[in-house]
């Protein structure tokens, strides 16, 4: 009688089912990274947009008047750009409060 000898290895579907189960947790973390990602950029303009106000609060303080646009705040070296970025600020004849208009990224 001759013993017939298993070969050492994988199957198929052995190899199948793993690359099924890595594949889930790579599309799972990727997932995961997106919404932290979105989350930092919506954290980031939040920021920006309470430091823009600030400035404009602090620059009526001062001057008795609202900026015409955000470049008066940073020429003024109340704000720097980078702190407001994503934002504007713009300021109408008549208006009694400025308008806070979103660009870039958080548009």
């Amino acid at each position: 009688m001759t013993r017939r000898h298993a070969e050492a290895g994988f199957t198929w579907l052995e190899l199948v089912f793993v690359v099924v189960c890595v594949t889930g947790l790579l599309i799972v973390a990727v997932v995961s990274v997106n919404g932290i990602r979105d989350d930092t950029r919506d954290g980031n303009c939040r920021d920006a947009l309470r430091a823009l106000k600030t400035a404009a609060e602090q620059y009526h303080a001062a001057n008795d008047a609202y900026p015409v646009n955000k470049d008066v705040l940073v020429d003024s070296g109340i704000v720097s750009a980078d702190d407001v970025e994503g934002w504007n600020v713009e300021f109408a004849a008549g208006a009694e409060e400025p308008t806070y208009v979103a660009t870039g990224d958080c548009a």
